[in-house]
């Protein structure tokens, strides 16, 4: 009996023991993979939280503005810093406020609700909000829907382009201003080579856009100019930076015209020149004008000679250069007889006619270095330049007596 108890002791012992092995065999990769995934948990949910830091990080530092606003009721439940600072408000004033209360108005809150529903989201869309003071500005807005914290939210990026807005408006009202410019502009780049034209441009040189961009300027010369005006002109542009003054151009059907032009310089940010821009004025008119103006301050209206006033001008010149040079001149001074009996048994059309024709036979007789003019009535003077002996004068004067006299009504005395 005490075997038996004995021997059943120990097969116990060996049953528990083998049992004790097979658990250990069987629990403990049991636990192996158990203490695994617990660390590896460890392991996620702490790369989890550095990961959320990190966005968290980029979030604060992005130079873009960025919201996340509850879907149910429109309250923003984050914002970074540069959202707040877009606003001109504090963070803690932002978060909690409405979304809906920072758009300028409610037609463009009503504009992006809209293109929300439709599209599901908002890419860069041009939106303008206001400050806290009350300003509005200009942002280019991102929204996509997601989930934040376990609910739905909208998550909005904004991108302040106040600045860039403004810049576009000064570009469309230059390029208004251009356009409705009456003095023609011209921008050619580094190498010359015309890059714009505006319409004035156009109307005062007859050529298209289309047909001189890509064209050297010199499309249009007149060919009065010699390569040393040219040679001056560039001389100053690129000393100055500027050159204005008075040209002559042909237009596209070969008529010349003048022009006031005044071109400028303009350099990148290197300090190399990258454009030129010339502007230009038509004053062919002007020009016309003026030279009427002076023809009528310097001759005579009836026989087109010149007047005292040119005369006594050209008078000292021949002065000053008998003076400089030595040179003789003679003045000649002559009227006609009779013409006051022309004139009161004819008419005065009669004694103009006379006085035409008296002037044009004494045209004959001059060279090119020489003035006739008109004083008064039927006076005028003779200045002969060059002269070389007192008997010259008395030659010329002879040949205008016999000019005159043939088939004339008229008797010729001088003075």
């Amino acid at each position: 009996m005490r075997e038996m108890l004995v021997l059943q002791g120990v097969t116990l012992l060996v049953a528990l023991g083998v049992l004790l092995v097979s658990a250990v065999g069987v629990f403990h990769p049991m636990v192996e993979r158990l203490r695994a995934d617990f660390e590896e948990r460890v392991r996620t949910a702490h790369d989890l939280m550095e990961s959320e830091e990190r966005l968290r990080r980029i979030l604060e530092e992005s130079p873009m503005g960025v919201s996340v606003s509850r879907r149910s009721d429109g309250r923003v439940v984050f914002a970074n810093a540069r959202f707040s600072d877009i606003l001109g408000m504090k963070r803690e004033e932002f978060v909690g406020s409405y979304a809906r209360d920072h758009y300028v108005d409610e037609t463009q809150r009503r504009a992006v609700l809209s293109a929300l529903r439709r599209d599901g989201q908002i890419d860069s869309a041009e939106v303008e909000f206001r400050r806290k003071d009350g300003r509005p500005f200009w942002s280019l807005l991102t929204i996509r829907s997601t989930q934040f914290e376990g609910e739905p939210v909208n998550l909005a990026w904004i991108y302040d382009i106040t600045e860039r807005k403004a810049a576009e408006q000064q570009i469309l009202l230059a390029a208004k201003v251009l356009e409705t410019l009456k003095e023609a502009v011209m921008i050619t780049d580094s190498t010359n080579g015309i890059v714009f034209v505006n319409p004035a441009f156009a109307a005062i040189t007859e050529y298209a856009r289309d047909e001189v961009v890509g064209l050297n300027p010199r499309v249009l010369s007149s060919g009065r100019h010699d390569g040393e005006f040219y040679e001056r002109m560039w001389g100053d542009l690129m000393t100055n930076g500027a050159w204005s003054g008075e040209i002559w151009n042909r237009r596209k059907s070969g008529e010349l015209f003048a022009e006031w032009l005044s071109i400028v310089a303009i350099h990148d940010a290197h300090g190399r020149i990258s454009h030129y821009v010339a502007v230009f004025a038509d004053i062919t008119h002007r020009k016309e004008d003026e030279a009427r103006v002076w023809r009528q301050a310097n001759y005579d209206a009836l026989t087109g000679l010149p007047n005292r006033s040119l005369f006594l001008d050209r008078l000292a010149q021949a002065v000053q250069q008998g003076r400089r040079e030595g040179k003789c001149f003679a003045l000649l001074f002559l009227d006609l007889d009779g013409f006051k009996a022309v004139n009161d048994g004819l008419g005065h059309a009669a004694g103009d006619l006379l006085l035409q024709q008296a002037a044009e036979r004494l045209a004959l007789c001059m060279r090119g270095s020489d003035t006739l003019a008109r004083l008064a009535g039927d006076e005028c003077v003779l200045n002969l330049l060059g002269v070389r002996d007192r008997d010259e004068p008395a030659r010329v004067a002879a040949k205008i007596v016999d000019l005159l006299a043939a088939d004339s009504a008229a008797i010729v005395r001088f003075q």
